[in-house]
């Protein structure tokens, strides 16, 4: 079965080449898919779902790639997953994503973990290298969007999903600092560190008190300039 992935990376390389990602630094878009793939298998993923991982967009975005070249190559479940992946690009950018909404519920549990990788690399992207002229809104949007999507998918595995909100966490607070003022990304630090403490399992009582605390050390070295 290694064969297996071994074909898929090389298929994919050869769908995508000379397409690179929306962001500033214009990664060859094989990077994703790598990223995608080495999330998926550090979740457990299966060959045959690493595999689907890395052949995850070349339905939607490299045409004429089709479900039936990919089941021919690749067998059925691979295309199966695949085809559960992919967008209907006849639609608008705001109905695909009112879809993948609507059907987030409804993945196969291998489906649910392609998706989450996905998502967790295009968050990570969007930290690190953000597409040039997407305004702050549209930045945090992405990122709210991204998070009701996984937040719908089923069995997804729990160190991945923290993963996930951890990009989220990074991603939200770099778009305050690079297109927020100083105290909007001072603020959001604040919101992003109560949500980690309640996910981590602190009382309410307990991360009030954390958030007091660095207020308050906040306030004394202010006092100090």
């Amino acid at each position: 079965m290694k064969d297996l992935i071994i074909r898929a990376e090389q298929f994919a390389q050869e769908r995508h080449y000379g397409q690179f990602r929306k962001g500033a630094a214009k990664e060859p878009y094989i990077i994703h898919l790598k990223e995608v793939s080495s999330l998926v298998k550090k979740y457990g993923g299966s060959d045959e779902v690493i595999a689907a991982a890395w052949l995850h967009d070349t339905i939607e975005d490299c045409p004429p790639t089709n479900p039936q070249e990919l089941e021919r190559n690749f067998g059925r479940k691979v295309a199966g997953i695949v085809s559960e992946l992919t967008d209907d690009k006849s639609l608008s950018k705001k109905e695909r994503k009112l879809l993948q909404l609507e059907n987030a519920r409804y993945k196969s549990q291998e489906a649910a973990l392609v998706k989450l990788a996905d998502k967790t690399s295009n968050v990570g992207a969007l930290a690190n290298s953000p597409p040039l002229g997407w305004p702050l809104g549209r930045r945090l949007d992405y990122i709210n969007w991204a998070k009701e999507v996984v937040f719908k998918l089923c069995k997804l595995p729990r160190d991945g999903l923290e993963f996930f909100l951890r990009r989220c966490d990074q991603a939200e607070l770099q778009a305050f600092i690079d297109l927020g003022t100083e105290r909007m990304a001072q603020n959001a630090a604040m919101r992003i560190l109560e949500c980690k403490s309640l996910r981590s399992g602190a009382s309410r009582q307990q991360t009030d008190k954390l958030l007091i605390n660095l207020m308050n050390g906040t306030l004394n070295n202010y006092k100090d300039i």
